[in-house]
């Protein structure tokens, strides 16, 4: 290997955030948007009744009209981590950055997980907006302590340029510095193989998306549709070995079929902590 090689892959090493600290076991939280109806009707309930199932950490991007000190003190009442904002792009472009820097500082969480990013399907150069936003983004943030990661949903597996997918393509651009969220069960629903996108991107997953890959909840009551149910398409026992392995420290439970109940949040609780307990 030629030295100048060396060094840039060592300088490229050296800006990638650490998570060799990460326990091998994942921790459980949840994401608040699987709950929303719950939760637009009683937040802090909400939060303490996912914490009774036993899950551990919460992320979130709906606030419920609460401050970010607000948000701060509801999860630490709840007795939940507050382990990860998920937010729009917008919110980390131009004079938006600053703001959700400080809301990030005020409600005490380190992770900034942005999603949701509607770009062309027929332009490739759209989808570089985004990216010059989120690696410049991720250089401020990582200035004041925060990290910045990507997360997907099914269509940037759906959106090919030739026989890349806007995946790929987002992944040869992102700066070092920014890490993903993957979200398996999308991933799964968009045509890609989350086992096969996990190894491309070893150590750069502290927080996933467990999203029970189902195409049809049709007819399913609550508590039929959580993670491992019966029309759940992912092979969640090869994922959670792979992400434990991986050192993944969040494994990030959302079920969508039903934001007014918990019932496929408790269910989910209970197959993962079967999985989990087997490592």
């Amino acid at each position: 290997m030629r030295r100048r090689d060396f060094l840039a892959g060592a300088l490229a090493c050296a800006a990638l955030p650490s998570f060799a600290a990460a326990p091998r076991r994942p921790r459980l939280g949840f994401q608040v948007y699987g709950v929303r109806d719950l939760c637009e009707r009683d937040f802090p309930g909400t939060l303490r009744a996912a914490r009774a199932i036993g899950y551990e950490g919460v992320e979130t991007g709906r606030f419920y009209g609460r401050s970010a000190r607000e948000l701060k003190s509801i999860c630490a009442d709840a007795g939940l981590e507050l382990f990860a904002l998920q937010l729009y792009p917008w919110t980390l472009a131009g004079a938006e950055l600053p703001k959700t820097i400080r809301f990030a500082h005020e409600a005490g969480c380190r992770r900034i997980n942005v999603a949701w990013f509607q770009g062309s399907a027929v332009n490739e150069n759209d989808w570089q907006l985004l990216v010059a936003t989120l690696n410049y983004a991720a250089e401020i943030c990582a200035k004041e302590g925060l990290v910045v990661a990507y997360h997907n949903h099914d269509h940037e597996f759906r959106i090919r340029f030739g026989k890349r997918t806007v995946w790929d393509l987002l992944w040869e651009r992102f700066s070092p510095q920014i890490v993903c969220e993957l979200d398996l069960g999308n991933c799964l629903l968009g045509g890609g193989d989350p086992l096969a996108e996990l190894a491309k991107l070893p150590h750069r997953n502290p927080t996933v998306h467990v999203m029970p890959a189902i195409e049809d909840a049709a007819g399913l009551a609550p508590g039929e549709a959580g993670v491992g149910s019966a029309r759940d398409k992912m092979d969640w026992p090869r994922a959670v070995a792979a992400l434990a392995a991986d050192g993944c420290q969040w494994l990030t439970v959302k079920p969508t079929a039903h934001p007014g109940s918990i019932e496929d949040l408790r269910a989910s609780h209970v197959y993962l902590s079967r999985l989990l307990s087997k490592i």
